[in-house]
Parts: C-alpha cells; sequence; structure tokens
C-alpha cells in the first residue's frame, strides 16, 4: 500500500506515520516545507498513492478567527487535493466541532471541507474528539483501520 500523509510535522500526523510505517505500508509524509497547502503547485510530483490521509490543517481556533489563510488552508487546499487524489480511499480528519462548535471558523471550515469532500470523492471522515498523548495511540491506530470501511462518518471519542 501507498499511503500519504499530509500534516506529518503535526501531532496526529507524525504518529500516524509511524503507526502506517510499522504497518508495513510506504508511507509519504508531507510537512509545509514539502507540501505548501496555499500554493499547491504540481501535485504529479507526489506520486501515486491507494490511501491518502489529509491531516494537514490551522487547528486553533483563534488562528482560524484571525489568520487570512486559515479558510484557504482548512478548506480550499483540502478540497484540491480530495480533487486531485480523488482515485484514492480519502480519509480527512475532520473534528467533533462540526457538531458542537459549528458556531466558530475551525468548526465551519470542516464542515465545509466534509460537504466539500461529497462532491469530489467518497472520503472517509474521521470526526475527532480531543486527542491526548495517552490516547494518541490509540487513535493512530483507529485511523490506520479507517480506510477498510466504506465511505462515511466514523467518530473517535
Amino acid at each position: 500500500m501507498r499511503v500519504l500523509v499530509t500534516g506529518a510535522g503535526g501531532f496526529i500526523g507524525a504518529s500516524l506515520v509511524k503507526t502506517l510505517q510499522e504497518l508495513d505500508m510506504e508511507v509519504l509524509g508531507t510537512t509545509r516545507e514539502v507540501l505548501d497547502l496555499l500554493n499547491l503547485g504540481d501535485l504529479e510530483r507526489l506520486g501515486g498513492h491507494d490511501i491518502v490521509y489529509l491531516c494537514a490543517a490551522k487547528t486553533r481556533f483563534i488562528d482560524c478567527e484571525s489568520d487570512p489563510t486559515a479558510y484557504r488552508i482548512n478548506v480550499d487546499a483540502q478540497i484540491a487535493l480530495a480533487r486531485h487524489f480523488g482515485y484514492a480511499k480519502i480519509v480527512y480528519l475532520s473534528s467533533e466541532a462540526v457538531e458542537k462548535a459549528l458556531h466558530t471558523a475551525y468548526g465551519m471550515h470542516k464542515a465545509l471541507v466534509e460537504m466539500g469532500l461529497g462532491a469530489v470523492c467518497s472520503p472517509r471522515i474521521a470526526r475527532l474528539s480531543k486527542v491526548t498523548a495517552e490516547t494518541l495511540q490509540s487513535c493512530c491506530d483507529w485511523l490506520a483501520d479507517l480506510p477498510r470501511k466504506p465511505p462515511g462518518v466514523d467518530r473517535w471519542e
């Protein structure tokens, strides 16, 4: 299995890359230096993948409210990546903020991506609640298994 993980420098992304590698998957993890979500450029250089995990995003609520690039990174780039890699199984890391904090920019961004992905692919949406250092491995194990499930929304609590 060839797997792409965007946001591999982040808390969840870095651990997910390790988990997938331990499962003998060929993993390409991207960081801001490898994949600039404000300028996607030539995505062909990333190659083909069987599974794509969309983990990269601005996740701090205040950044989503005040950073003018947050929408482009959190919404536009995610949908563009799914459109490009739509032949693969797309796993989008969403948030329970879709259900509990839709009044925030962060919650709205996640909800808009969930809707947008449905128009360009058949995503597996992982609605995560708070992930801590103690629950990180459990979350990554769950995420690693998610591509086996049919498209739709799954909740990790």
